[in-house]
């Protein structure tokens, strides 16, 4: 059985499972039988100085949930009065650290870091704020009664007051400060973190739902999500890639720990974002969707998948995609794709996406030409087994065996994209 550990700035979680977040963890009740169900870690439901307004705040869509979900709508004093006091309870009873979340401007996390304090081992920063019209809201509450659009804004793209919410949060705590990101665009996730680890973040959590986004009920023809103008924000396994985009680019930026998030369903999703840098995983959207046996669930997948693959610990994979890509050769000119007649079940997949006539049928078996392959995988994605793969190409013009990591040619000088088998 391999070790399922993780250690995150001085705290150990005994598997890197954990929740997001959400409503899965509104209250102290949810966060015990999160607890009790093999989380590795319990992440508290975001709060802030006044109650969320209670919004209908869920619809599934294709690949996903929609949401309007804001932060928690019970006030600040019934957490620390009863939730919070339960989640440490359980906390200490299933030995794993507690991170209590809290939003989101510099001065609402002064006024509540201190509070919650006393309970927390970790505290998590949100970056959704609240924005009407460009500026903070003083009143979301008072705006949703008058009819106001309330969703959460995108970090600017300064990210000012994103590091000095960090700053508030170090100069009142003693215990560390993770911070939450939202999903940005090819560089920013970088900038964006590096501004954060010098503002004093111990780690940072990737990535936050995607929005706004928009979807149709197709019998009404209304916006699935009620009010404004229907907007929400996308998580759930249609976040998968982009999620894991950000998450490569910050470990490969920072120093410090990155928690993965976003589209989490399962252990192969878990190991894929450990493997692009993460130390740990936080799961919501599928915990809403089929309760909170998904955190155990997903840790023994983990461990199954560890043990098939001969690793004897998590820690093995965290990062092993970062490394990876460094000893490759980033290229901009295509590489044929990998034959392996041998596996070749002449399901005829293959000639049939090939639009180069770089692979074909000659009775019930495939036969490649390796001059006509562009490399646009389209074939590798089509193959039901192992026939047709995806080679790589390192540093010194080697071709890699994408399974075994052996090299199986060199790139022929001069020739482009030919390979030179040896």
């Amino acid at each position: 059985m391999a070790e399922l550990s993780t250690t995150i700035a001085g705290l150990t979680f005994p598997n890197p499972v954990m929740p997001g977040s959400g409503p899965n963890v509104a209250d102290g009740t949810l966060l015990r039988t999160v607890a009790q169900e093999g989380a590795g870690g319990l992440t508290t439901h975001t709060v802030s100085t006044m109650p969320a307004p209670e919004l209908t705040p869920y619809r599934e869509v294709r690949g996903g949930l929609l949401n309007n979900q804001l932060w928690s709508a019970h006030a600040v004093e019934r957490w620390i009065e009863r939730d919070y006091v339960e989640a440490r309870a359980a906390a200490d009873e299933a030995g794993i650290p507690l991170i209590i979340n809290i939003g989101y401007t510099a001065e609402e996390v002064a006024e509540l870091a201190p509070r919650v304090a006393p309970f927390a081992d970790a505290v998590e920063i949100t970056t959704h704020y609240m924005r009407e019209s460009g500026g903070l809201m003083a009143d979301p509450v008072a705006a949703a009664a008058e009819g106001a659009q309330l969703l959460s804004s995108y970090l600017s793209r300064s990210p000012k007051p994103l590091t000095d919410a960090i700053r508030a949060a170090k100069a009142a705590l003693d215990v560390p400060v993770f911070v939450k990101l939202n999903p940005l665009g090819g560089g920013e996730m970088a900038s964006v973190a590096k501004a954060c680890e010098e503002a004093g973040a111990d780690a940072i959590v990737a990535v936050n739902a995607f929005g706004p986004c928009l979807s149709i009920d197709l019998e009404t023809g209304e916006s699935l999500l009620e009010g404004g103008d229907g907007y929400g924000w996308l998580s759930g396994t249609s976040l998968r890639a982009l999620a894991m985009r950000c998450i490569f680019d910050i470990s490969r930026a920072v120093d410090i720990p990155v928690i993965g998030s976003g589209g989490i369903s399962k252990g192969i999703d878990a190991i894929e974002t450990l493997m692009a840098g993460a130390s740990a995983v936080q799961v919501c959207s599928q915990a809403l969707k089929s309760g909170p046996k998904v955190y155990g669930r997903i840790a023994k997948e983990i461990n199954r998948w560890l043990d098939k693959h001969g690793y004897s610990s998590v820690s093995e994979v965290v990062g092993l995609g970062v490394r990876r890509w460094e000893s490759l050769q980033p290229h901009d000119f295509s590489v044929p794709i990998l034959y392996q007649e041998d596996e070749c079940i002449g399901c005829n997949l293959c000639e049939k996406s090939c639009h180069y006539d770089a692979i074909y049928m000659v009775g019930k078996l495939a036969e490649f030409n390796p001059e006509r392959c562009f490399g646009c995988g389209l074939c590798v994605v089509r193959c039901p087994n192992t026939s047709l793969l995806m080679p790589q190409v390192t540093k010194e013009q080697e071709i890699i065996h994408p399974l075994s990591g052996e090299p199986v040619g060199l790139l022929r000088a001069g020739a482009g994209h030919i390979i030179e088998t040896l």
